[in-house]
């Protein structure tokens, strides 16, 4: 493996004029064994290692530690094994030998908590549900009601708008009074043209005359102002 490491060299001669700058050493790293995400070498693949022969002596040692170390070990298991059971025969009350009519009393009195239990749950569901039944017509009486008040409000405001539509009814052009209200309006022409000078005086009309309406104010400020407005 290579590594790199970056040194300053602080023992080279650095030549008259030069300034000294840094620079790279190189080391090389063996490994002083083998890796172990490498594969076996080529050479060893196919290479079966020699058993060491044993002595008669030896063999005889091992075989007689190996049938200690088995024996000990079971009787350590079986030891344990007699342990948890003389444990579990007089340690909880659970395994003791009931009689049918002990275990009957048993189940029915485990019924009957069950039903007690059931019947207090009945009663706090039966109380939510009728809250929520109370809670559910308040809100929908509650819209009724809102929705009552919108459409009153809806037919005052349709009623105004029908009999201020009869008033103005009442000037409505119709065929009986259609000549009459063309012979009216060619009576009196209206002019809505007009334009207003400096002073703020008023020139009604298109074709008007050059006589100038009375002003009843004759200091022109306040038409100047009123102009500008």
């Amino acid at each position: 493996m290579l590594r790199a490491g970056c040194q300053v060299l602080t023992q080279t001669a650095l030549p008259a004029g030069k300034t000294g700058g840094n620079s790279f050493a190189l080391e090389f790293v063996r490994w002083r064994r083998k890796p172990r995400w490498l594969p076996v070498a080529k050479s060893k693949v196919f290479r079966v290692p020699e058993r060491k022969k044993q002595t008669e002596e030896e063999k005889t040692e091992l075989m007689r530690l190996h049938n200690q170390y088995k024996t000990q070990l079971r009787s350590v298991r079986q030891y344990l094994r007699e342990e948890v059971i003389r444990h579990e025969e007089t340690s909880t009350a659970d395994h003791i030998v009931l009689t049918p009519e002990q275990e009957e009393a048993e189940f029915q009195k485990c019924l009957d908590v069950n039903a007690a239990w059931n019947a207090t749950i009945a009663k706090e569901r039966e109380a939510r549900l009728a809250k929520e039944r109370e809670e559910k017509v308040a809100y929908v009486q509650e819209r009724l009601e809102a929705l009552q008040v919108r459409e009153e409000e809806r037919k005052e405001q349709a009623n105004k708008r029908v009999l201020r539509e009869i008033e103005l009814s009442k000037t409505y052009i119709t065929k009986e009074n259609l000549n009459a209200a063309i012979e009216a309006a060619l009576a009196n022409p209206v002019d809505h043209n007009f334009a207003i000078d400096l002073a703020g005086n008023l020139y009604r009309g298109r074709n008007t005359s050059q006589l100038l309406e009375a002003n009843p104010n004759p200091n022109p400020e306040p038409n100047q102002q009123a102009l500008s407005n």
